[in-house]
């Protein structure tokens, strides 16, 4: 049977109930109540980021055996040791769909079983396939790179033109743009709501998805959203605030942002209806799954202000490298990730040892890919002080910056191992709610279990079980 793979990244299981159980007649209730309900857990060891558990997920091994940690990272060697659940079932004429997955760039060589491939957000280039779509995801990669810890207010004017000339052929429909258009408007009267911008983007990129979806229909399809997870991390203790000591948070801040994460479910519960409405019509199968959960951090504070690596060329100019020494690759701030090109790079980087930001020192990593990753963790300080050696330097001439943030938000909610996954058949009736019972597994069964559905061969590599989609 054909499947539907919604990636609702970072929504645990605790929030997934709590809005079933909050709006009965939703997409999120009727999915609780009619699918298998699974209660994942990543297999990956240290710090945990979606652009690692989500490759793990997809690989069927984790970190220790992917050896993924950043966006943007070359993935040659990777992709032909652990391919990608993607690859391998097109590998065995299963025909495939990607839109925005984690870590899919860049595009597979050999296009013959897939319908579709839209690579994700933080990808080098713009090609997709078909080559139309290219023109979107140019647009998308614009407004990503403009927005870092902040929301750009601005749009990427030439990007977005050229996007819009066959915006309606690809699949925006009216409803989006009416919806954009009210965006645009709310921003006027209501600055805060520029912030929804974030979910604007997902709600453009799943037009296009649904469109090349309905008329292809690949026996399975991936799509990623970030929309909720990036509300979670801001705006949890809107939703839970007897997570957090008494009065952690001021009302006022309280209230101002009550709204943000209700919004970013309603627009998931939105997509998730039309996906049932399509598989119900179809006699597909629809599977909904994180790749890990986020909660409470309990001893994170307010934060107003931040320092950022604003303008990486500045920085590197400092050490003496040209923009013929690097490229830049997208990254989630406050990171910044380039590619070294020239044999004198990395030597470079020796000068950066001894500078020190308000007496912290900037980070700086060579992955194993050889990507360097720069990344800057200083909150609410009113100056900056630069020393390299102890003589100071004009932050101005190196690119780092005090940054104020728009919502005076730190992660007051954050990566844990515990995600979801719940898997949608049509004919399947309502539990009663006794049965709606959570089952623990682990995110590595994921992608044998996807393969073994199709009848494929699973990779001897992988060691999780195969059977949850049976």
């Amino acid at each position: 049977m054909k499947k539907i793979v919604y990636e609702l990244n970072e929504v645990p299981k605790r929030l997934f109930d709590f809005y079933a159980d909050a709006f009965p007649k939703s997409a999120f209730a009727k999915l609780r109540g009619r699918s298998e309900l699974f209660e994942t857990r990543t297999a990956d060891v240290g710090h945990l980021s979606p652009w690692i558990t989500w490759p793990s997920l997809h690989r069927g091994v984790s970190n220790l055996q992917h050896e993924i940690s950043d966006l943007g990272q070359d993935l040659t060697e990777v992709n032909k040791e652990f391919p990608s659940v993607f690859s391998i079932l097109a590998d065995q004429d299963v025909k495939v769909g990607v839109f925005g997955s984690l870590q899919s760039y860049p595009m597979p060589e050999n296009l013959d079983n897939y319908s579709f491939y839209v690579p994700d957000t933080f990808a080098a280039g713009s090609e997709c396939f078909p080559k139309q779509l290219s023109d979107f995801q140019a647009f998308n990669l614009s407004m990503v790179k403009s927005s870092g810890r902040n929301v750009g207010g601005g749009v990427a004017v030439r990007e977005l033109a050229k996007f819009l000339k066959n915006a309606r052929q690809l699949g925006l429909t009216l409803s989006t743009v009416g919806k954009l258009v009210h965006q645009l408007a709310s921003e006027r009267v209501t600055p805060d709501r520029k912030v929804r911008r974030r979910s604007s983007q997902v709600e453009i990129a799943f037009d296009l998805y649904y469109k090349q979806l309905k008329e292809t229909l690949p026996d399975v399809s991936f799509f990623f959203t970030n929309h909720v997870a990036s509300s979670m991390h801001r705006y949890w203790p809107t939703v839970f605030p007897k997570d957090y000591e008494e009065n952690k948070f001021e009302s006022e801040w309280l209230e101002r942002w009550k709204k943000e994460i209700p919004h970013a479910v309603r627009i998931a519960n939105h997509q998730l209806g039309l996906l049932i409405e399509l598989c119900d019509a179809k006699a597909m199968e629809l599977i909904v799954c994180s790749s890990m959960g986020q909660g409470a951090v309990q001893d994170a504070s307010p934060i107003s202000k931040q320092v950022l690596i604003t303008n990486i060329k500045k920085l590197l100019e400092y050490i003496g490298m040209t923009e013929a020494d690097w490229e830049a690759r997208l990254a989630m701030a406050p990171r910044v990730v380039v590619k070294p090109v020239s044999d004198r790079f990395v030597p470079a980087l020796e000068k950066l040892n001894h500078l020190k930001i308000n007496g912290h020192p900037l980070e700086c990593v060579v992955t194993s890919t050889g990507d360097v990753r720069f990344k800057v963790e200083i909150f609410d300080i009113d100056e900056l002080d630069i020393r390299d050696n102890g003589v100071q330097l004009d932050p101005n001439s190196l690119g780092i910056e005090i940054i104020d943030l728009q919502d005076a938000t730190g992660s007051y909610a954050y990566h844990i191992p515990e995600g979801i996954l719940l898997h949608y058949k049509p004919a399947r009736h309502n539990a009663p709610d006794g049965a709606k019972r959570w089952r623990s597994v682990s995110a590595l069964d994921v992608c044998p279990s996807l393969i073994s559905s199709f009848g494929g061969s699973v990779p001897g590599y992988m060691t999780g079980e195969s059977g949850l989609f049976a």
